[in-house]
């Protein structure tokens, strides 16, 4: 079911936040029951770039770790006085840093040369962007579009595996992690098989559990399995099986109280990103970590 509130809410952006939700959404702090970078060096929350810019109050009163996320719009738009800005930020507050790399429009295993240049370009602008925030890893997707690609996605991952090798490349060169992260893809095969023929012993995985429920095939407990050595971060927002709405944990359908403990079992222990989409998920998101603290421990 679609729900139309969940619709119409207002994304992150560069936007002050709406009157009646306000600050009052950021209840992570010290008086927030314990989630701060401080406290739990496990606990991140993606953040649009322009977002963090816009909200300097809170980045630097709330120490929240921070996935900073620039699309390639974002990437095009970029100056040496933004990202300054976004480093000092993140300095004062103490904050582990992270960098999502673009999604819209990526392709990295593209069968035309051109499409896949300009994806290793956004890439690249994403390592770069990394160093500069002092970042300690970078997430990236394949690109592989099942809808257009279900036939020839061998051929696909191939040209990918090509791709994430580069790119594997020049992040080792700053100390960077390479992610790359399950999106489209029913199974885990293709990405275990591009990460093992690039060869990059600085690449690994973010397991996004909205994108299994939505797209993924493969058994969760079995996903796991398969990647347990590799996945280092798990993305965690919820969903109702129809569209990844990015909803607060805990809203939507997803058994997330299977999937903690199935990481349990399998002694996982990685960085966890929440990703809401609104101030709403916010406030939502951070009573569903208080709520669970054995999940985090």
């Amino acid at each position: 079911m679609i729900h139309e509130k969940r619709r119409r809410r207002p994304p992150l952006s560069g936007a002050a936040p709406s009157r009646g939700r306000g600050r009052a959404g950021f209840s992570w702090g010290p008086s927030g029951g314990g989630v701060t970078a401080s406290v739990n060096p496990r606990i991140f929350f993606a953040v649009p770039l322009d977002f963090l810019l816009a909200h300097e109050d809170l980045a630097r009163r709330e120490r929240v770790n921070a996935e900073v996320f620039a699309d390639g719009d974002a990437l095009e738009m970029l100056d040496d006085g933004m990202v300054s800005a976004a480093r000092a930020l993140l300095d004062a507050a103490g904050a582990r840093r992270r960098v999502h790399g673009p999604i819209s429009e990526i392709a990295l295993g593209a069968f035309d040369p051109r499409i896949r240049e300009v994806s290793l370009f956004r890439c690249r602008q994403s390592l770069r962007l990394a160093a500069a925030l002092g970042a300690e890893a970078v997430v990236i997707h394949s690109g592989f579009d099942i809808l257009n690609k279900r036939d020839r996605e061998e051929r696909y991952f191939e040209a990918f595996s090509a791709s994430l090798r580069a790119i594997a490349a020049e992040a080792a060169r700053t100390g960077l992690r390479l992610l790359v992260e399950n999106t489209f893809e029913p199974s885990p095969a293709p990405i275990l098989g591009a990460l093992e023929s690039a060869g990059a012993p600085n690449t690994g995985l973010v397991f996004d559990v909205a994108h299994h429920r939505l797209y993924g095939r493969t058994p969760l407990d079995e996903w796991l399995s398969l990647c347990a050595g590799l996945i280092e971060e798990v993305h965690v927002t919820d969903n109702d099986g129809d569209w990844d709405y990015h909803l607060a944990p805990g809203k939507g359908g997803i058994d997330l109280a299977g999937f903690f403990d199935a990481m349990a079992r399998l002694s996982l222990r990685p960085v966890i990103t929440f990703e809401p989409r609104d101030l709403e998920a916010f406030a939502e998101t951070t009573a569903f970590i208080r709520a669970h603290p054995a999940y985090f421990a």
